[in-house]
């Protein structure tokens, strides 16, 4: 077996095609077929079942596919850590967290990180929580920042970074900001806009609500805290949201309530894998982010 016959097989796994794993490979389709099977002919076993569907992968090729994964990133990791050995300032982090983490809490970390590793390249990606958690598991991401579901895979180290409260906002007109205390069965049946399942966010919200039997009318709801937001202030409904993602302006257009202290709060959490020995710049990056959320605690 090649390692290029792997990285095809793979590749067509993923994205579901022969066709696209040809694109994602800057390969032809007859080049990335030949791949498979060679596979195929070598381990004299059917690995792929292709219908007009598309492909599914067999319980051969499943096996195949664990090897292949774990193969691979071991290559992809000895790559790193070799080339972290010639030249450890000058490598690259990846950084894997969501849109709100990325604008509210990380500009200051970053900043000192940029400052002390002036020749080391940070991609910062941004995705949810379940695909962050996805691209730490297959070693895609060096560092995750995630909201931390119940349950993390044994494969993870983590540790929570700070507490983030949930508030209840307002449009500045709704019959509810004239209340002076307002409490969760008050919100019963109000039009509401919320952040989109399946976040761990929302289901903190919905776990929240559902705990003292309290149901609200969903009249929108988005993937995007920022329309979430400004639908809200525009009339639409009432909303949760995380208390990190008010800001200055939002705080002006909106009333915001707090929730009861019962009420579940988000533990933001940094991720990386267990068996991945973290490098220069990946350490340090951590280092800081340790040491300025524990100086916001204080």
């Amino acid at each position: 077996m090649e390692i290029r016959q792997l990285q095809s097989f793979r590749a067509v796994v993923r994205e579901g095609s022969f066709t696209a794993a040809a694109k994602k490979m800057h390969m032809t389709q007859p080049a990335v077929s030949l791949h498979i099977k060679a596979l195929e002919e070598e381990l004299k076993a059917r690995l792929l079942d292709r219908d007009g569907r598309g492909v599914r992968i067999t319980p051969a090729g499943q096996v195949l596919l664990e090897s292949a994964d774990a193969a691979l990133a071991s290559l992809q990791e000895a790559a790193r850590r070799i080339e972290e050995l010639q030249a450890p300032e000058r490598g690259t982090v990846v950084l894997a967290c969501g849109d709100t983490v990325a604008l509210t809490l990380l500009p200051p970390v970053l900043t000192r990180f940029r400052k002390t590793y002036p020749l080391a390249e940070l991609n910062v990606r941004n995705h949810g929580s379940k695909a962050i958690l996805e691209l730490i598991v297959n070693r895609e991401a060096d560092i995750g920042i995630v909201t931390r579901p119940p349950w993390i895979d044994p494969a993870l180290w983590s540790r929570t970074l700070l507490e983030d409260q949930l508030v209840l906002i307002l449009p500045k007109k709704h019959p509810l900001a004239e209340k002076k205390r307002l409490g969760l069965r008050d919100l019963q049946g109000e039009a509401a806009v919320m952040l989109a399942k399946p976040t761990e966010t929302r289901a903190l919200i919905d776990r929240g609500l559902r705990d003292v039997g309290v149901e609200l009318t969903l009249v929108m709801e988005s993937g995007n805290l920022e329309v979430v937001k400004t639908y809200t202030a525009s009339g639409l409904g009432l909303s949760i949201v995380p208390e990190m993602a008010l800001t200055p302006t939002d705080r002006r257009r909106l009333i915001i309530r707090p929730l009861p202290g019962s009420f579940p709060a988000r533990r933001i959490a940094v991720v990386r894998r267990k068996d991945r020995t973290p490098g220069l710049l990946t350490t340090g990056l951590l280092t800081l982010m340790a040491e300025h959320f524990t100086s916001q605690a204080d």
